[in-house]
């Protein structure tokens, strides 16, 4: 691929929209897209990006404050600590990118820069966010914290609108214009994220597939499958009946057989909105929300789905919790016996796969149906969304500072870091064929964000409904979203939109 090929993918990217779904993913690495300019790494790492000459429109070059500290709020959980603080310089390529990044930041605005990770569950900042709009104050500048248990609070007043932040330029594309169709509302908009989220990367769901299985099988290729937009549940549907093998006899699948699709419930389902183009909630002329889902569509895709996961042989992971199941389904996938799976990109990072014996390639989520245009993409919605907390709303100074402190660090990211991850330490380390970058890239260019899944607990966590259906095997879209449609019609969604209008 060349670099002009690689810039022109990695900058579409952040102007597309993306979609989401909830929990959390494996360690270290990150990612979000790369720059007009990127050395395309080869698969022994060896090359390294190199720095772009693209400048923020809004952030004057001469622009310096007086020293103030500027302090950041985040998790401290695997896969999103890294993102916007590490302690030093250890060798590691994103690691030692982020730390320069801040470093020039810090130099670039004349301020230092403090972190203050938390540990705890998903809502742990959205707590102190709260707090502190309860409080009328706050210990923290800028708070950076997974989307699914953020957004849902935002009608309670706890964040400053970004569009008055002179010096952040959100039509950038190191910002995900995607999220900032679905995000904003009217003309304000009170989280962003993009190129400063290296989570934004891992989150995402895609199909794992076992190289060596499928050739064994004489199969044929799945990429020229994808390629040829045969790539359905229906296909994935044959292929785990064909791919079935009865080890033990038992009649049933069972450990140490060997299965054509493996998945899981919870998160695992919902990457299935988006591959099946099925829309929650839309935007209108006046960037306001409506209700838009096509349940007929979705009771169809339920049914598909029940059928793939208890009537095609498939191995169906029951493992407590997201973050079980991901462990669960990495094991399983990397002992060898599993033709396919569905996981998010984070777990090419984890010991599991970078130890696994056979080749396996990427390729998006299934489509709906052949007549479907596009793969998409859905992400985890523990993606990170960053945003300013409101008790800061009387300080105009300090909003500016931390407008253009957000815009310093969302562009040297952009150029910068994202590069480190994309070029070198995913494709460069952890995929070693050139399809499965062509897939990757595939991949990123078609994320898509559903505002119905953003703020999915305010609607009645609808995007969660057909996971027990798919569980138990019984399709109830039917009478279950009768009730569920007219609650979000009637009142939530009014609700929703009224309180965030009230904001402006």
């Amino acid at each position: 691929m060349t670099k002009k090929a690689l810039s022109l993918i990695l900058a579409v990217l952040m102007l597309l929209p993306m979609a989401v779904a909830c929990a959390e993913t494996p360690n270290e690495g990150a990612t979000t897209s790369a720059d007009p300019a990127l050395t395309t790494a080869d698969p022994s790492g060896s090359d390294v990006p190199e720095e772009t000459e693209l400048v923020s429109k809004t952030l004057p070059a001469d622009l310096k404050f007086n020293g103030e500290t500027v302090t950041i709020l985040s998790r401290d959980a695997s896969f999103v600590s890294d993102e916007l603080w590490v302690d030093e310089l250890n060798g590691a390529m994103v690691n030692d990118a982020i730390y320069k990044r801040n470093a020039k930041v810090m130099e670039q605005l004349n301020i230092s820069i403090e972190s203050i990770k938390l540990s705890g569950d998903a809502y742990v900042v959205s707590t102190e966010l709260r707090n502190a709009a309860s409080n009328g104050e706050a210990y923290f500048d800028i708070a950076a914290n997974s989307t699914y248990s953020t957004i849902m609070y935002t009608s309670e007043n706890i964040f400053l609108d970004l569009t008055e932040c002179e010096y952040l330029d959100l039509d950038a594309i190191y910002w995900s214009q995607g999220y900032n169709e679905s995000a904003s509302i009217g003309n304000s908009q009170y989280l962003a994220t993009g190129a400063l989220a290296l989570s934004l990367y891992r989150l995402m769901f895609i199909t794992f597939y076992n190289k060596n299985l499928l050739a064994e099988a004489q199969y044929e290729n799945l990429y020229d499958v994808v390629d040829e937009g045969r790539w359905t549940i229906d296909y994935q549907i044959q292929l785990s009946k064909d791919l079935y093998i009865d080890a033990d006899g038992s009649g049933t699948v069972s450990e140490g057989d060997t299965v054509g699709f493996a998945g899981s419930t919870l998160s695992y389902l919902d990457p299935y909105w988006s591959s099946c183009d099925i829309q929650i909630i839309t935007k209108d002329a006046d960037n306001h929300l409506v209700y838009s889902l096509d349940s007929e569509k979705l009771s169809n895709t339920v049914d598909k789905l029940i059928v793939l996961f208890h009537q095609s042989n498939a191995w169906f992971d029951k493992s407590s919790g997201d973050d079980g199941k991901q462990t669960a389904m990495s094991n399983l996938f990397t002992t060898g016996n599993v033709g396919t799976a569905t996981l998010r990109l984070g777990s090419v990072e984890t010991e599991q796969f970078i130890s696994m014996e056979d080749e396996y390639g990427i390729i998006p989520m299934p489509k709906y149906d052949e007549n479907q245009e596009k793969y998409y993409t859905f992400l985890h919605d523990q993606f990170t969304s960053i945003g300013i907390p409101s008790v800061h709303s009387n300080d105009e100074e300090k909003v500016q500072m931390l407008g253009a402190v957000l815009e310093a660090m969302a562009l040297e990211n952009y150029k910068n870091v994202a590069p480190a991850y994309y070029e070198v330490a995913l494709k460069g380390r952890y995929l070693d064929d050139s399809d499965s970058w062509r897939m990757l890239d595939m991949i990123y260019e078609n994320v898509k964000v559903d505002a119905g899944v953003l703020y999915t607990k305010n609607l009645g966590s609808i995007h969660q409904t057909p996971r027990d259906m798919i569980d138990v095997g019984k399709n109830t879209v039917s009478s279950l979203l009768k009730a569920i449609s007219r609650q979000i019609e009637k009142q939530l969604l009014p609700k929703l939109l009224d309180e965030l209008l009230a904001l402006q």
